[in-house]
């Protein structure tokens, strides 16, 4: 990871006191690391970033998990053992798709399900109610070897 500019660091700098946050370095790392990131990473991957840095893995878990609790960062479920973790920006809902050959994600930024949360709703008496949508199918490089 190259050498953090002030005016990254000063932007989860203002972020984690927004959100009742100490601010540390690891925490201003471990934001970087995921704002900078395309796809959501797991707890070992933004290690993998820190290890130079020296902050251990257990570190790196208690910081995601607090971060995540707060809005800070999203958790993302893709349907395997692991927890992925995405920095929360704005629109802060949407969905992935997991390529099923090569593991590739994307972020689909459309979601259309809000009728059928109303419906549910209504039907349930639930409120508050979030979902997670992964999708599947084989990314355009992988589809080549997938002809139907």
């Amino acid at each position: 990871m190259s050498k953090m500019n002030s005016s990254a660091s000063a932007k989860y700098a203002t972020l984690l006191r927004q959100n009742d946050f100490k601010v540390t370095m690891q925490r201003i790392r471990i934001l970087e690391i995921l704002d900078r990131s395309k796809t959501p990473l797991t707890a070992a991957e933004v290690h993998e970033h820190l290890s130079r840095y020296g902050i251990d893995l257990a570190t790196v878990y208690r910081v995601l998990n607090k971060l995540a609790d707060a809005g800070v960062v999203s958790r993302v479920e893709l349907g395997d053992e692991f927890t992925r973790f995405e920095f929360a920006r704005p629109p802060a809902h949407h969905h992935h798709i997991v390529c099923m050959d090569c593991g590739t994600v994307k972020e689909i930024e459309l979601c259309n399900l809000d009728s059928l949360v109303g419906d549910i709703s209504r039907s349930t008496g639930f409120t508050h109610i979030e979902h997670q949508v992964v999708f599947r199918g084989y990314c355009a490089s992988c589809s080549v070897h997938h002809k139907e």
